[in-house]
């Protein structure tokens, strides 16, 4: 079994969870309450209705979020790589 690249998969979780704030976070801001529905849908019935009058979108939370979650992708990355050739080198 190959090993994985523990850098290249912290990597590529890292930017993937970064893209996926951003489209959230523009789809929030073309269509908030279909948004805010379909993630109320997503966490089984939760009212989220009240996310969008106390937490407005602003240039600073919205790079904070992104960041936050590229790192976040890139810690996975790197913990899920190395477990999975842990994983893989003992199954021999």
């Amino acid at each position: 079994m190959n090993k994985l690249s523990v850098l290249s998969v912290g990597f590529a979780l890292g930017v993937t969870l970064a893209l996926m704030s951003m489209f959230c976070a523009l789809a929030f801001a073309i269509w908030p309450d279909a948004t805010l529905d379909f993630f109320g849908a997503v966490t089984h019935g939760l009212d989220l209705s009240a996310v969008r009058s106390t937490a407005p979108m602003r240039a600073g939370r919205l790079v904070y979020g992104v960041l936050g979650l590229g790192v976040v992708g890139l810690v996975a990355g790197v913990v899920y790589a190395s477990i999975y050739n842990v994983v893989a080198t003992g199954r021999r």
